[in-house]
């Protein structure tokens, strides 16, 4: 019995303008009602989905030496993704690839800049990930929401227990203090600004979200 071909890729443009339609009827929407949350939980699920076809079409082959994942982090990786924002992922490998899986991964990356994604994206082992967790507090915070969106299940949670070992709640507590009196410096005087910014300043949605970061760096 002969073996079926696998089935085309789509082509990029196709990929690029379905995003766009797809982002558009999101914003219509809302605009039309929906709630926020409801917004910001379909965006992360379309993007979900486009990752996750990307993945299986243009990332490593299956069966490829090293494991690897492609892995959510930050608000994409809670599943909030505001209309506006990057897409940060992280592609997890068990060790060095090889010249073509890295290739391969050079590629993946280009084609999500084709389609209009703008990623913020990084290419690690899990011990670089620790290493870079351990020497950055807003790298650690990141990988703490960290979601599998497609890959090795089993290397993502190396991962996982790897920064949960290394998380130490008072620390942690005294490190996003240092930082949110860093940030509230930077941004003071907000009452009298005439474009006052929303997420960063004193009161703004990064102060909310501080409270939900120690909180899950303190198991609750």
């Amino acid at each position: 019995m002969t073996q079926s071909a696998p089935p085309p890729f789509t082509p990029l443009e196709t990929l690029r303008d379905g995003l766009r339609q797809s982002r558009e009827a999101l914003r219509e929407a809302f605009f039309k009602g929906r709630k926020p949350g409801w917004l910001l939980r379909e965006h992360a699920r379309l993007i979900d989905r486009t990752l996750q076809g990307l993945w299986r079409d243009h990332g490593p082959r299956p069966g490829a030496t090293p494991g690897m994942a492609l892995v959510a982090t930050g608000g994409y990786g809670r599943g909030e993704l505001f209309p506006s924002s990057d897409v940060d992922v992280l592609i997890l490998l068990s060790a060095d690839p090889t010249a073509e899986e890295r290739e391969r991964l050079e590629r993946l990356i280009g084609i999500l800049w084709d389609i209009g994604l703008e990623p913020g994206h990084s290419v690690r082992t899990v011990e670089a990930c620790v290493e870079t967790a351990q020497a950055d507090i807003t790298i650690e915070t990141a990988l703490l929401e960290a979601r599998l969106l497609a890959g090795s299940a089993s290397l993502f949670r190396r991962l996982a227990k790897a920064i949960e070992r290394i998380v130490v709640p008072a620390a942690f507590l005294k490190a996003k203090m240092l930082e949110q009196e860093q940030r509230h410096a930077k941004h003071r005087d907000t009452p009298f600004a005439l474009e006052p910014n929303l997420k960063e300043a004193p009161g703004g949605q990064r102060d909310l979200q501080v409270i939900r970061w120690i909180a899950q760096a303190c198991g609750i």
